[in-house]
């Protein structure tokens, strides 16, 4: 007889915990010295001449050790990385790049093996989606909840009418109406007091009914004027029920189709929660299915979208990476990269035009390459309306705590005298933006960027000093902006 344990579930694999997974933050391996405690402790000293003599006559590998691959798709405009082994290393080592088919992280190819059954794996896309269904659902039920409530106070509301009314009538001495002559007149007259009440009861729960059916209308479940006579006589003698439809008019075929009170307002479309019918293991009965096999094999269809800043600080600052040409497969320089990349700054690109120094890429390189210098993990702030988000460590560990808009500034002389200025924006523009992140807690940060006079380029508008001096000469000024509450800022 089989355990207890055998007949469990097994468990799925844990993963290893988060400083270990991204514990490199950038693709290079550094080899630190060990600690110097004092001048005064011979260990230490001890210990520091065996760690650098150790690196002198045995020195590790040059770094980069490995160089990742990259194509430039002339199509998209865009630097692609297909390689998995590559995308895992350039998210895990510095959160670079997107996945084309997930939110951040390009975990695709696992979240669809755990869709179809085939691993037990668990990524934080299905915890967002369970997430939001809960919430869902949730509201769900607090509306049912309400809608029945609210029913509820009608009905005895209606009722309290119906029993006032009732009472008016008995209670309520004869009023002075004309006397009735004729002989139809004559016979409708009430036999006796019992009629009387009888007839005001009558009158009192046709009133309730028409008003249930009123309601049922207004909340989109039936439909408007039932008011003829026929409808009321239904009501009144308690034969049939209403019922709710509702029909479709756009068609040439009319459908009608019954909702209830408590029905969601619309099914429920999540992806996940949805099988193909050729991907099914099992029949709608239960029974398995002997021509689907047991194994589910799932390709990879995504890839790493990499942001122009994103690559070029890979190859120029950290030389991790290297971009071919998809059309002609050779490798780009440096040099061609960053014209590349200026020319695709505009649209439509610049191919015949000379570029200018204060392109597009040159001065939001400028501000990435400043951030990230200083440890901070700059990603594009699209989402919120910002150019660029700051992660103190990246997206894994915390949400982002500031967000960046870049505004080329036109302080150098030569601006001034040619009568170049940046692009005025508006206080709504400035207001809007400010309050789209103080509701996300985050805060705004205007990063001002110098452009440097023409003089630095040539006539092409190729720089004419190495990279790294120019970048020298886009200073960096920030500006950080906060919203001033009067309940929080008195």
């Amino acid at each position: 007889m089989p355990s207890a344990n055998a007949l469990a579930t097994p468990r799925r694999p844990r993963q290893p915990p988060l400083h270990e997974l991204y514990k490199q933050p950038a693709p290079l391996r550094v080899f630190p010295l060990p600690t110097f405690a004092s001048t005064d402790n011979p260990v230490s000293l001890v210990q520091l001449a065996v760690a650098w003599l150790g690196q002198i006559f045995f020195p590790p590998t040059p770094e980069p050790s490995v160089i990742h691959t990259a194509f430039w798709d002339n199509g998209t405009r865009s630097i692609v990385v297909t390689d998995p082994k590559a995308m895992a290393d350039l998210w895990q080592q510095g959160f670079y790049g997107k996945g084309s088919l997930s939110r951040s992280e390009p975990n695709w190819l696992k979240r669809e093996s755990s869709r179809r059954g085939a691993t037990r794996d668990r990524v934080s896309e299905m915890a967002t989606e369970k997430r939001r269904e809960d919430r869902v659902r949730a509201k769900w039920e607090r509306a049912r909840i309400e809608q029945e409530a609210l029913e509820q106070r009608r009905r005895e509301e209606a009722s309290t009418l119906a029993e006032a009314a009732v009472e008016a009538v008995v209670e309520s001495p004869a009023k002075l109406t004309r006397p009735p002559v004729g002989p139809a007149e004559l016979l409708a007259l009430p036999n006796s007091q019992f009629d009387l009440v009888a007839a005001s009861r009558n009158h009192a729960r046709v009133s309730e009914d028409s008003m249930d059916g009123t309601d049922g209308s207004m909340d989109g479940s039936g439909s408007f004027g039932n008011d003829d006579a026929e409808t009321n006589t239904t009501v009144s003698s308690g034969s049939a029920t209403l019922k709710r439809a509702k029909s479709v008019r756009f068609s040439p075929k009319v459908e009608s189709t019954i909702f209830q009170l408590t029905d969601p307002p619309s099914p429920s479309r999540s992806l996940p929660s949805f099988v193909p019918e050729n991907e099914r293991t099992t029949k709608p009965d239960g029974v398995p299915r002997s021509d689907v096999p047991a194994e589910v094999v799932v390709g990879n269809k995504e890839h790493l979208q990499l942001a122009p800043e994103e690559a070029f600080f890979l190859c120029f600052a950290l030389g991790a990476l290297k971009v071919t040409d998809a059309a002609t497969q050779g490798v780009l320089s440096t040099k061609d990269l960053l014209a590349l990349l200026r020319q695709n700054s505009y649209f439509p690109p610049r191919v015949s035009q000379p570029l200018q120094p204060d392109d597009p890429f040159l001065i939001h390189y400028a501000v990435y390459h400043h951030f990230r210098s200083l440890g901070w993990v700059p990603r594009p702030g699209i989402k919120f309306g910002v150019d660029w988000l700051l992660y103190n460590r990246g997206p894994v560990f915390d949400h982002a705590e500031y967000g960046l808009l870049v505004l080329p500034s036109y302080a150098h002389p030569h601006w001034k005298a040619s009568g170049r200025q940046a692009s005025q924006k508006s206080w709504h523009w400035l207001m809007g933006v400010n309050r789209v992140l103080s509701k996300v807690f985050k805060s705004l940060v205007l990063v001002y960027v110098d452009v440097p006079p023409p003089t630095a380029f040539n006539v092409d508008g190729e720089p004419r000093m190495s990279m790294a001096a120019l970048l020298k000469q886009y200073q960096i000024r920030e500006q950080m902006i906060k919203r001033w509450s009067p309940n929080r800022d008195r």
